[in-house]
């Protein structure tokens, strides 16, 4: 018979693996429509997501014989291992590919071979007499452990960094474009991962029944919530656009821009150095260049590419939008819809997909968002 703690470590583990396998499930077999016909694109990481979800059945024979030391220590050390890397996997998918950054694949991809290694020797020992994972075998099978827990929070604190450098450069102050980085879901998502890994070692390093079963129901939460909010896609861009051909989903350009050196035409002075004269001048030539020339046609405009087409300091540059204009996006965008105005007027036989692509918007979708933000 099993004591009551350990009937709860059983259910909870029960329930984590039922809830994990569900997820898997869902994912791998619902997608929204239209967006299914391109799943690759709106849903990135998918594959990724259904395997991550599917190995947790590795855990269910833990769930019916919770009294044994080997099999805590087993669940033990797989959260240590599988917290860390599978979400940066995760991360890495999805962003990566949103990104179009491919460096990350081969090392993590390489990563695989020794964490599958280690959890099928885990398993085979737990069913082995002796408590094996306890014996003299015990030191070194943890020490490799402790070295790729250590490998794969390091994987997992690039896949965040890589993240949050990608929202700050595509804040507002950046980006014309609310497609070219799903910013909002980053935000949020960010969070999810540190929370998982946080749940899974802390219940981990206490190690008591009670402390891995809480863990164990808290990430089932976790993991629904996490569902839930990867159901609908983030990547706005009109299945139409890509069913014309007009953009293929292989190259979409979703890219973070280039790192090419911007202008030295300013010297790097301090803010107030900067003349109202030669302020004056800078917002010239900007409404020069994005009203008259009309830089705001491309859909993909940044305050960095400005600066080049501008020829002037992408520091003086945002300080004299800001200023002047109301800020980079508000600025660039306002100047699309006062190009939809005009074409309507223009064009009334012409759809409003055709008007909002013509007038530099990314999307109906991106039209209507900016239209809310805005008026």
């Amino acid at each position: 018979m099993y004591s009551g703690e350990e009937l709860f470590f059983s259910v909870s583990v029960a329930v984590y693996v039922a809830i994990s396998l569900a997820i898997a499930a869902i994912r791998w077999g619902h997608k929204c429509q239209p967006y299914a016909r391109h799943a690759d694109y709106y849903y990135p990481a998918w594959k990724t997501l259904v395997f991550c979800f599917a190995s947790d059945i590795l855990l269910l024979p833990i769930a019916f014989i919770p009294q044994d030391a080997d099999a805590v220590l087993y669940l033990r050390m797989l959260l240590i291992l599988a917290s860390p890397f599978f979400c940066a996997v995760v991360l890495f998918s999805y962003f990566g590919k949103v990104l179009n950054v491919g460096w990350w694949r081969n090392p993590v991809h390489a990563l695989y071979v020794p964490f599958v290694l280690m959890a099928l020797t885990a398993l085979v020992l737990t069913f082995i007499p002796g408590t094996q994972l306890e014996g003299s075998f015990c030191k070194w099978f943890f020490c490799i452990s402790g070295v790729l827990a250590v490998v794969y929070l390091l994987c997992f604190v690039m896949a965040i960094s890589m993240i949050t450098r990608a929202i700050r450069r595509y804040s507002k102050d950046n980006y014309s474009n609310p497609e070219d980085f799903p910013h909002q879901f980053a935000k949020g998502i960010i969070w999810l991962p540190i929370i998982h890994l946080a749940i899974s070692w802390v219940s981990t390093f206490i190690g008591t029944y009670f402390s891995l079963s809480l863990g164990m129901l808290l990430l089932s939460v976790l993991g629904v919530v996490f569902l839930i909010g990867a159901l609908t896609p983030h990547r706005t861009l009109d299945v139409e656009r890509l069913e014309s051909g007009e953009l293929q989903v292989d190259t979409v350009p979703d890219i973070p821009e280039p790192q090419l050196p911007e202008p030295d035409s300013e010297p790097e002075l301090a803010e107030e150095t900067l003349s109202q004269e030669r302020k004056d001048e800078i917002a010239g030539i900007v409404r020069h260049c994005v009203e008259d020339d009309q830089a705001y046609l491309d859909s993909h405009l940044t305050l960095s590419s400005l600066s080049r087409i501008c020829g002037v300091n992408r520091t003086y540059l945002s300080q004299v939008i800001t200023d002047n204009m109301g800020g980079f996006y508000n600025y660039v965008n306002r100047c699309r819809l006062a190009h939809v105005a005009r074409l309507k007027v223009q064009q009334p036989d012409a759809s409003i997909e055709e008007i909002v692509i013509a007038s530099g918007f990314g999307s109906r979708q991106s039209y209507y968002n900016v239209r809310r933000q805005l008026e």
